[in-house]
């Protein structure tokens, strides 16, 4: 049996069928379609992994932490054409659910230090949200708080999102996704470990990036969800963790964020090349085209 794309296409959305209906009764059954005949590398791919993987074998790729918000509000549509613009590889956002479950870019559960409204951003309304800016730092911009949707579509084919769910249900985000044919050009990091197993039952092959603080965690992560994508911290660099990730396929994610990145803006450049020999796949950072730039002339970007 040949297996095309369409077939493929059809199974999923069969089995998303099965697992919505499961989800309004409260079943948590397991799905009848039968997946046996499909080969495990059909199965398996994953648009956004493999280009990581690809393009991480001859550069250190760069993660716009917040999105390139340097001369825009963090969070912004405006932030992400910036990272674009700049050829950055990857934008990292935060999302999370409004009160008409719309999702939207907001990093704290507050909206005060962003945007010129205050309270939980979770007690408005999309359109309740849309009567405040977005601020940078105290100056008010005439930028206002996006969806998750409009992020979509600005970023499709031009950019990797990296999207931090802060507060979401995971079916609905998926299906979100899925509408815009984005559910495997994305990757997730996700502190919530529940919201990891969700995600993963809907889809096997998502691009989750779990949190692996110490080899305790990086082979349980590799167990369980099968990602070929880990966030180690500080705590877990090492050449030996490094091996480790090599000889099991696993591609890591690291942060220059505070510390590394302060030394790295005033000229000091130790700490940083110090993770450099590690070969990490991808380093998140506040100063994303600083960062692009200086792995150029290491030879580490092209």
């Amino acid at each position: 049996m040949i297996i095309t794309e369409d077939y493929l296409r059809i199974v999923r959305n069969i089995s998303i069928l099965i697992f919505t209906i499961q989800l309004s009764y409260g079943q948590n059954y397991e799905t009848e379609v039968d997946l046996s005949h499909v080969n495990e590398e059909a199965i398996t791919s994953n648009q956004v992994i493999e280009k990581i993987i690809k393009e991480s074998d001859s550069n250190i790729l760069v993660c716009a932490h917040r999105a390139f918000y340097r001369n825009a509000p963090e969070n912004s549509l405006k932030s992400i054409k910036d990272a674009i613009e700049a050829s950055i590889d990857i934008a990292e956002v935060d999302i999370r659910t409004t009160k008409d479950s719309i999702l939207v870019l907001m990093h704290d559960d507050y909206i005060d230090r962003t945007t010129t409204g205050k309270g939980l951003l979770k007690d408005y309304t999309y359109s309740q949200l849309q009567e405040f800016n977005l601020k940078i730092n105290d100056s008010v911009t005439s930028y206002k708080i996006p969806k998750l949707s409009d992020v979509l579509l600005l970023a499709k084919d031009k950019i990797i999102l990296n999207l931090d769910l802060k507060n979401i249900e995971p079916f609905h985000f998926y299906m979100l996704l899925k509408s815009y044919d984005m559910e495997h050009k994305v990757i997730s990091f996700i502190w919530n470990k529940e919201t990891i197993e969700e995600l993963i039952k809907i889809d096997a092959t998502y691009a989750v990036l779990p949190l692996s603080e110490n080899k305790k965690e990086m082979q349980l992560n590799l167990e369980r969800y099968q990602s070929p994508l880990q966030h180690f911290t500080e705590k877990n660099y090492s050449f030996s963790n490094m091996d480790w990730a090599n000889n099991n396929g696993v591609s890591v994610f690291i942060n220059t964020l505070w510390d590394e990145d302060i030394d790295f803006i005033n000229g000091n450049t130790h700490s940083l090349d110090s993770l450099l020999l590690l070969r990490p796949a991808i380093i998140q950072t506040d100063y994303p085209k600083l960062m692009v730039d200086y792995l150029k002339k290491k030879g580490l970007h092209d």
